[in-house]
């Protein structure tokens, strides 16, 4: 059985950011990494939100007030997460079976450190592209 850490982004491949990044910035890094998401991060690691394309997307209907953000306002706190070892399986429940479905999850450790990022595509797909 396919376990998340089979699938997921990480390492150098997991998109990380300060909560005092840019909304430009955020959406580089969305560009670049084509994952749909980046994880919000302390200076330990620890996760501390998620922005995604929907988020950025809905910002972005502020106006030029969007280019002030940061990802401290742009985030979700305390997204949904899960850990390297959970199955492929589960994290597929955790994206589809709730109210409002979500394409992204962060990977994280024991600790709450981000250790990667995982999609929905990655889980359907059966690995990362």
């Amino acid at each position: 059985m396919l376990k998340v850490a089979d699938l997921m982004h990480s390492g150098s491949d997991n998109p990380c950011l300060t909560l005092d990044a840019s909304s430009v910035e955020i959406v580089e890094n969305l560009s670049e990494t084509k994952l749909g998401g980046v994880n919000i991060v302390d200076a330990d690691g620890k996760l501390l939100g998620l922005v995604t394309d929907g988020d950025v997307r809905r910002a972005i209907r502020k106006g030029p007030e969007f280019f002030s953000l940061r990802a401290e306002q742009l985030m979700t706190a305390n997204p949904t997460t899960i850990s390297s070892q959970d199955s492929a399986e589960e994290a597929y429940r955790k994206m589809e079976y709730r109210s409002s479905q979500i394409m992204v999850l962060p990977v994280v450790d024991a600790e709450g450190r981000s250790v990667g990022l995982i999609r929905l595509h990655d889980v359907v797909g059966g690995g990362k592209e």
